[in-house]
C-alpha cells in the first residue's frame, strides 16, 4: 500500500525530474510539521535552519525545464503528506506516507529505510513528538518554564529543563548562549548575572498567561491576547500600551499578524471592544463601568470637538498674556476635560485656538519644560501627559524628565564656546582639515575588501534562494567616511512583492543568528548585532590592518557599521514601479533596497569635488540639532542635493 501511495503521489507531479527527491523532501517537511500547523514562510524558515539549505534550491535541483516550482504548489501537489488548512497554511496529513532520515541529513522511503535496518523497531504510531522550535518560539518557551517555576532560577537549571521540554536547547535555536539571550531581552526577562539566575520581568509577571506556543497566530488570536490584556490591565488602556505588550509577550508586532492597523481590528470587533478615543480602547462588557463612562461622556466625535473648540474661541483674552496666564489656561483645559492627564500637544493646540498665537509665544522654553517649572500646579505622568496635583494628590510624582539630547557635535572631547566659533574663518584650507578627518580615503579599498568578505560569507551562510548579493551605502559609491554605514542587498527570488511586514520580520530573526555564527566561523568579529524594522544591523570593529581592533581616537565612530536589507527580485524597472504603486504608503520604504544599484551607479559616476561636498554636507548634517531623529536628513537625500545644486551651478 505504502508503494501504491507513493505511485499515486508521483503521478500527480507536474514538473519533478527526480521524483525520488520530491518524495524525500515531502518526507523532511512532513517531519517539520508534526502535528503543528505552519505558513509557507515559518516551515521554508524552520527547514533551512533544520538542513543548511533553502527549500526554494531544492525545489530548483529537482525541477526539470528549468521551471522550479513554488513551495505552495509543491505542498498542493503532494496531497498524500499535505492539507491545505488556509491560505498559505499547512499541516501533515494524518497517516501519509513515513520516510526515514539516511546518512547525510536527507530522508529515505520508508520502504529503503527498513531494507537498510531491518531490525530497528517501528515507533509507536501514537507516540508524541516534540515540537520544531524556532527563534521566535524560545522566548515564549522560557516563558512559560519561569512561569510555571514562579520564582527565579539558575541558568543551568533553565537549560535543563528547556532541553526535557523541547528536545533542543536555547542555543541550538538561537546561535548564541543563554546568557547572552537572555541579556537581549531584557524586556522580557530579568537576568542577575552576579547569581546567574532568571525570573520574569515584572511587567511580564503582571500579565495574564503567555499563549502555547503552537498555537496559529491569526486575527482571533490577537483578539483573544487583546481581551485578556485589557482584562489584566484595564479597564481602559492606551492602544500603545497593548500593542507593546503584544509584542513583549509574543516576539511579533500586530500589524505582521492582522496586516492592518489595530484601530482597525478593534472596529471589526465591536461586540468585543469600545474605543473611546485619545488613544483608548476597553472592552464592551465594561461600558457601564465609571471609568469608561466617564470618557465615554467626554466630546469624541470630531462635530463635538469642533463645536466644544468653537466655545472655548469665544473666551476672551487678556490684552497682555504672561506665563500665569499661560498656567491658569492649562488648568481650565484639564479641568474641563474632566480626567486624571492630557496631552500636552492638546493643550497647546486648544491653547492656540483661543489666543491665536502659541503657547511658545508667551513662554521662554518648550511646554513640557515649562510645565515642570511649575511642580505645584502640574504633575508630569509621562507618556507626553500631564495631569494637575489637585486632582492626582499632594503625593503624586512626576516621571523623571528625558535625558537631553545632546548633539554629535557636543559629545565630542574637544568643545568649542559660540565666540571661539564665529572667530573661525571657514576657508578652503579649513573645509580640507575636516575633509580629511572625516574621509577614509586610505583605508578605502581594505575597507572594501572586509565588506566583499562579509559579502561572500553571507552567500555561503543563506538559506535564502540569493539571486545575487550587492555593496551599497557609501563604499559601493565609491567613497568612505568615518561613522558611514554600508548597505548590503540580498535578492531573493520568489519571495512575495507586497505586506513586507508580515513575512520580513521573520526571514530577518532567522537570518541574524545563522549570519552571526557564519561570520565568527571565519574570524570576522560581529559587534552590536540586531534586528530593526526592515534590516539587520551590526558593526565590524576597526582594526590596525592586522586584524587587531584599533585603538582610534573616537572608538565607536571608527568602527565599521553595517546594514543588511533584503529584496524580492523584480522582472523589470517597469514591475518595480508598478508593485511601489500598488502598495500602501507604509510600505513602499520597504522598496528602497530595491534601488541600491541605481543610487550607487548615480553616485559613484560623479566626479571627485562631488564626493568631497558630500562628506563635508554629511559631515555639517551631523553637527546639527535637529528637532527629532525624523527631521534629520537622511544620506540619500543629502546626496542627491548636492549632485543637483552642482548641476544647478554648472548651469
Amino acid at each position: 500500500s505504502s508503494s501504491s501511495s507513493i505511485s499515486c503521489s508521483s503521478s500527480k507531479m507536474l514538473n519533478w525530474g527526480d521524483k525520488d527527491a520530491a518524495e524525500v523532501l515531502a518526507a523532511q517537511l512532513k517531519d517539520l510539521l508534526r502535528d503543528r500547523t505552519m505558513t509557507y514562510d515559518q516551515l521554508a524558515s524552520v527547514y533551512s535552519i533544520k538542513h543548511r539549505e533553502s527549500v526554494n534550491q531544492r525545489l530548483k535541483e529537482m525541477s526539470r525545464d528549468g521551471r522550479p516550482m513554488a513551495l505552495g504548489d509543491f505542498l498542493l501537489q503532494m496531497e498524500d503528506f499535505f492539507e491545505l488548512t488556509g491560505k498559505n497554511q499547512v499541516r501533515a496529513r494524518a497517516g501519509a506516507v513515513g520516510m526515514s532520515t539516511t546518512r547525510g541529513g536527507r530522508a529515505a522511503p520508508a520502504a529503503v529505510a527498513s531494507v537498510a535496518a531491518p531490525q530497528a523497531a517501528a515507533p509507536a504510531p501514537d507516540a508524541p513528538l516534540p515540537p520544531v522550535m524556532k527563534y521566535a518560539d524560545v522566548s515564549r518557551g522560557v516563558q512559560n518554564i519561569l512561569k510555571e517555576r514562579g520564582k527565579p532560577i539558575s541558568v543551568v537549571e533553565l537549560d535543563d529543563i528547556f532541553r526535557r521540554k523541547f528536545s533542543t536547547s536555547v542555543t541550538d535555536v538561537v546561535g548564541m548562549s543563554t546568557e547572552e539571550y537572555l541579556q537581549r531581552k531584557e524586556n522580557i526577562f530579568d537576568f542577575n548575572q552576579t547569581a546567574g539566575t532568571v525570573a520574569l520581568h515584572s511587567d511580564v509577571v503582571s500579565g495574564p498567561p503567555v499563549a502555547d506556543q503552537a498555537v496559529v497566530k491569526d486575527e482571533l488570536f490577537v483578539v483573544r491576547e487583546f481581551e485578556q490584556l485589557v482584562e489584566a490591565m484595564g479597564p481602559v488602556v492606551y492602544i500603545s500600551t497593548l500593542c507593546g505588550k503584544f509584542i513583549q509577550r509574543n516576539g511579533v508586532s500586530v500589524t505582521s499578524v492582522i496586516s492592518t492597523r489595530p484601530l482597525d481590528l478593534f472596529k471589526r470587533h465591536p461586540n468585543v471592544f469600545l474605543i473611546l478615543g485619545a488613544g483608548n480602547v476597553t472592552l464592551r462588557k465594561y461600558e457601564q463601568l465609571p471609568d469608561v463612562q466617564r470618557l465615554v461622556d467626554k466630546p469624541s466625535s470630531k462635530a463635538q470637538r469642533v463645536v466644544k473648540a468653537s466655545e472655548e474661541a469665544q473666551l476672551p483674552v487678556p490684552e497682555q498674556v504672561t506665563e500665569q496666564h499661560v498656567v491658569e489656561e492649562f488648568r481650565r483645559l484639564i479641568l474641563a476635560d474632566g480626567v486624571d492627564s492630557v496631552y500636552i500637544s492638546s493643550l497647546c493646540g486648544r491653547f492656540l485656538q483661543r489666543f491665536k498665537k502659541p503657547v511658545t509665544a508667551f513662554i521662554t522654553s518648550k511646554p513640557a519644560e515649562f510645565l515642570r517649572r511649575h511642580p505645584d500646579v502640574f504633575v508630569m505622568t509621562g507618556g507626553g501627559n500631564v495631569g494637575l496635583r489637585e486632582v492626582l494628590g499632594p503625593d503624586a510624582v512626576s516621571v523623571p524628565p528625558p535625558p537631553p539630547r545632546v548633539p554629535k557635535a557636543l559629545r565630542e572631547e574637544l568643545q568649542f564656546s559660540a565666540e571661539e566659533l564665529q572667530e573661525i574663518a571657514l576657508t578652503d584650507e579649513v573645509f580640507f582639515d575636516i575633509l580629511s578627518s572625516v574621509s577614509k580615503e586610505g583605508s578605502f579599498e581594505s575597507t572594501v575588501q572586509r565588506l566583499k568578505e562579509v559579502c561572500r560569507q553571507i552567500e555561503k551562510a543563506s538559506f535564502l534562494a540569493l539571486d545575487e548579493v550587492v555593496l551599497g551605502g557609501a563604499a559601493g559609491k565609491g567613497f568612505c567616511s568615518v561613522g558611514a554605514a554600508a548597505e548590503i542587498v540580498l535578492f531573493v527570488r520568489q519571495l512575495p512583492y507586497r505586506n513586507f511586514p508580515q513575512w520580513l520580520p521573520h526571514i530577518l530573526d532567522t537570518l541574524l543568528p545563522v549570519l552571526e555564527s557564519q561570520l565568527a566561523s571565519v574570524g570576522i568579529k560581529a559587534e552590536r548585532c540586531r534586528v530593526e524594522k526592515d534590516h539587520l544591523r551590526f558593526s565590524l570593529p576597526a582594526t590596525d590592518g592586522g586584524g587587531v581592533k584599533a585603538g582610534v581616537a573616537g572608538g565607536e565612530g571608527s568602527d565599521l557599521f553595517v546594514k543588511v536589507f533584503i529584496s524580492p527580485v523584480f522582472r523589470g524597472p517597469e514591475h518595480r514601479l508598478e508593485c511601489i504603486k500598488a502598495a500602501s504608503i507604509a510600505d513602499r520604504p520597504y522598496f528602497f533596497p530595491a534601488f541600491v544599484k541605481e543610487r550607487s551607479d548615480l553616485i559613484g559616476r560623479q566626479p571627485s569635488s562631488a564626493k568631497k561636498l558630500i562628506l563635508l554636507t554629511a559631515w555639517w548634517a551631523s553637527k546639527q540639532n535637529w528637532s527629532s531623529p525624523l527631521n534629520a536628513p537622511s544620506d540619500w537625500l543629502l546626496e542627491l542635493t548636492v549632485v543637483h545644486a552642482r548641476g544647478q551651478l554648472a548651469e
